[in-house]
């Protein structure tokens, strides 16, 4: 297994660890607890992003579906900071990997992006992220 693939899966550990705290430890405030899972995931988002920067080609659609992740990472990270509904933001941020899942997917079988990129690190990585992202806004919701 080469390096990106375990760098990768190690990126999923501090969002278990906030589950755990969240729900068990309880060492850290909730509302810090979500701040954290959402900056960490507009983090990875923009790196999935990134992934399909390719300054080889003169691709405009392709350097576009690269610059959105950091555009709609950015966008959130301000609306957290103007304290915006923390829920609804972790909702549009599994919404989004979700929705780059599939667009991967279809430039997958375009051949544009490796199949065992797609099949070992984006499904397992998106679902477990996602996932966690869920739980964790349930949090919000166990602290009312």
């Amino acid at each position: 297994m080469n390096l990106k693939y375990i760098v990768s899966y190690l990126g999923l550990v501090p969002f278990l660890y906030l589950i755990l705290d969240g729900y068990f430890i309880e060492v850290l405030d909730t509302t810090f607890i979500l701040d954290v899972s959402i900056f960490m995931a507009c983090i990875i988002f923009t790196f999935i992003g990134a992934y399909n920067w390719d300054f080889k080609n003169n691709n405009f659609i392709l350097e576009l579906y690269g610059f959105l992740p950091s555009l709609f990472s950015m966008i959130i990270i301000i609306l957290t900071l103007l304290d915006f509904d923390r829920v609804i933001l972790i909702n549009a941020i599994v919404f989004a990997f979700l929705l780059q899942l599939i667009a991967d997917l279809l430039l997958t079988l375009k051949g544009l992006f490796p199949a065992e990129y797609y099949l070992r690190l984006r499904i397992p990585i998106t679902a477990t992220l996602s996932l966690s992202l869920i739980i964790l806004s349930r949090l919000y919701d166990s602290h009312i």
